[in-house]
């Protein structure tokens, strides 16, 4: 063979192999690519979808909340949210000053943003949908939008001790929104994306999981009463110039908490005003002394036992009594009073003597059981369970302190609570934040408890009825209903102990006395502009809240001979503030002991 025809063999032979190679080079890509059985597919395959597929959370909407006739108190509802990946933006002047325009964002804000070593930054959240719609169509390379879901919050400052608040994730912060977390957010569901090699999404490849909305809460409250009694409240703090208030009114039948109001309050829709002085729901939380609204417990304690009846006389004379540490005083010698009057006049002498007509076991006994030193359990959070104070050896001045309400320290929820005891003749009843349903009726039946003698919560009534008809309650009097109810005020327990020119004015009360259907808690704290008694500051709240709260809840008079045609075309009607409409069309501390005499 010659050399040039070996040479051709030679080439021949070279292209043949890199042939060879290269069909088998394609025959291996190709079942790599496409054989399923082919464990090199497999991995490859793998290795790829690790690069571009990712799973991502689709947002779930939170559950509403509602009040007892179903008004919407909180809602969330879908908006957007813009972001940018700083890897892609380039960082154009014209396209900040765009972004800039549409965010209402100065621009040295969007260029720090642009610094984020990140791919994924927030410019704005949660805005208008439509507004994110103008961004997008401005077409800015990096510029994306995501779906997220705001709270909105319709009753606004009226309800938000209640209801609370959330964060901008949408996770409960505060009342009700954080108590109830669980139930209220949604399951999250997840999606299969494609991204591109910048992290930005390009292409939806499957549904793996729906998202699940929220489960809907129903609250006790009615809000209609709810407005009526914040509007009260907050007109009587002002007037008043005092530091805070509170209000809480009791379904007595049922325990339902159908309204619970503070001030000051605050706009949950408005984030600025989310400061602890506003947000505090001072009805469970704030404590204090309840003064002389414990004394009708004084004198059920006294009545269990024995040490006195109805008819009893109690001298008073000469009006003051000594013992060792202190000096007890009444305004005035009142003489020989019976036990009605006692209550009525809101004797301390009287209240001394009969609590030291009783083992000291037998009036906190009493106070113990009808719910003073115990959790209202509502399962709000922060909730404050006050101080009962119990010791081996009481001396006379401890009980003499304790039957008017000095040395412990109540909640305005608990004082509700206690007085709803003797609205129901003697069953004390679990308080609830819930509208009860037919399971929630049966649980708070099954844990009633009869605490008081029915004829003892009978016999206060009638007693109570006389604090308000003739005694220091009578500016809580409503034209055509029996009120049954008692004052008081203390001096506030400040730091460094009882503080002299300061006060907690208190009035709880029921309504009718005959058949009790409300409970009314008024406390207003520190008031500064002349009066400080219960019977002045907070007796004319309870009476102008139950004057609108027995029309609302059409609670018929049980003296209809005080009621005339005046009084039917004098009553103003109810018009909430500002236009709105609730309806359901819409989507202890214990310092150096000091006697506070009532008014």
């Amino acid at each position: 063979m010659s050399r040039e025809l070996l040479s051709q063999w030679r080439v021949f032979l070279l292209w043949s192999l890199l042939l060879v190679a290269l069909l088998a080079l394609i025959f291996r890509l190709f079942f790599l690519q496409f054989s399923a059985d082919e464990k090199g597919h497999l991995f490859l395959k793998q290795q790829g979808d690790l690069r571009v597929l990712r799973n991502e959370l689709i947002p779930a909407g939170r559950g509403e909340i509602i009040d007892r006739n179903g008004a919407l108190l909180a809602y969330s509802t879908p908006v957007q949210s813009i972001w940018l990946n700083p890897k892609v933006f380039e960082n154009k002047a014209s396209d900040i000053r765009a972004l800039s325009g549409f965010l209402d964002m100065s621009a040295s804000k969007i260029k720090a943003r642009l610094q984020s070593s990140g791919r994924y930054v927030f410019l704005r959240r949660q805005i208008d949908p439509a507004l994110a719609e103008r961004v997008l169509a401005l077409k800015i390379k990096g510029v994306h939008a995501e779906t997220e879901y705001k709270r909105y919050y319709p009753a606004a400052e009226f309800a938000s001790h209640i209801v609370g608040f959330t964060d901008v994730e949408d996770r409960g912060q505060e009342g009700i929104e954080l108590a109830f977390d669980d139930l209220l957010s949604g399951q999250p569901g997840e999606r299969q994306v494609m991204r591109n090699g910048n992290g930005e999404p390009i292409k939806d490849i499957s549904m793996k999981r729906a998202a699940t909305g929220g489960g809907q809460l129903q609250l006790s409250i009615d809000m209609n009463l709810q407005y009526m009694a914040y509007r009260e409240l907050k007109a009587a703090v002002a007037d008043n110039d005092a530091r805070s208030g509170s209000m809480v009114v009791l379904d007595v039948a049922s325990g339902e908490v159908l309204a619970l109001v503070n001030q000051p309050s605050y706009n949950v829709n408005d984030r600025s005003q989310l400061v602890p002085a506003n947000t505090r729901n001072r009805a469970l939380i704030d404590l204090f002394e309840p003064g002389s609204t414990v004394k009708p417990f004084t004198l059920a304690a006294a009545l269990e036992e024995g040490s006195i009846n109805a008819s009893t006389i109690i001298d008073t004379s000469p009006g003051m009594i000594r013992l060792p540490g202190k000096v007890i005083k009444d305004p005035k010698d009142y003489g020989k009073l019976d036990v009605a009057s006692v209550l009525s006049k809101s004797s301390q002498v009287g209240t001394t003597k009969i609590s030291l007509g009783m083992e000291a076991e037998q009036l906190h006994g009493m106070f113990s059981r009808v719910g003073f030193g115990e959790y209202c359990a509502t399962g709000f959070p922060g909730e404050q369970v006050g101080l009962l104070p119990h010791k081996k050896d009481w001396s006379d001045l401890d009980r003499a302190s304790l039957s008017y309400g000095l040395g412990m320290s109540v909640n305005a929820m608990q004082l509700a609570r206690a007085y709803s005891v003797i609205a129901a003749d003697g069953i004390k009843r679990p308080v609830s934040l819930l509208k009860h349903d037919k399971s929630m009726a049966r649980i708070s039946d099954s844990a009633a408890e009869q605490v008081m003698s029915p004829v003892i919560a009978r016999q206060l009534r009638d007693m109570m009825v006389g604090v308000v008809d003739s005694g220091t309650g009578t500016k809580a009097q409503l034209a055509g209903y029996s009120i049954a109810g008692k004052t008081g005020t203390a001096h506030r327990v400040g730091s460094s102990g009882y503080e002299e020119n300061n006060y907690r004015a208190t009035f709880a009360g029921m309504v009718p006395a005959s058949d009790p259907k409300l409970v009314v808690v008024v406390t207003i704290d520190d008031p500064k502009r002349g009066e400080y008694h219960g019977g002045k500051v907070a007796a004319p709240i309870f009476s102008r809240v139950v004057r609108s709260a027995v029309r609302l809840l059409n609670i018929a008079p049980d003296r209809p001979e005080q009621l005339d045609v005046r009084f039917a075309s004098e009553a103003p009607a109810f018009a909430p503030l500002g236009g709105l409409n609730f309806s359901k069309s819409l989507p202890a501390h214990r310092g150096s002991l000091r006697v506070g005499h009532d008014a």
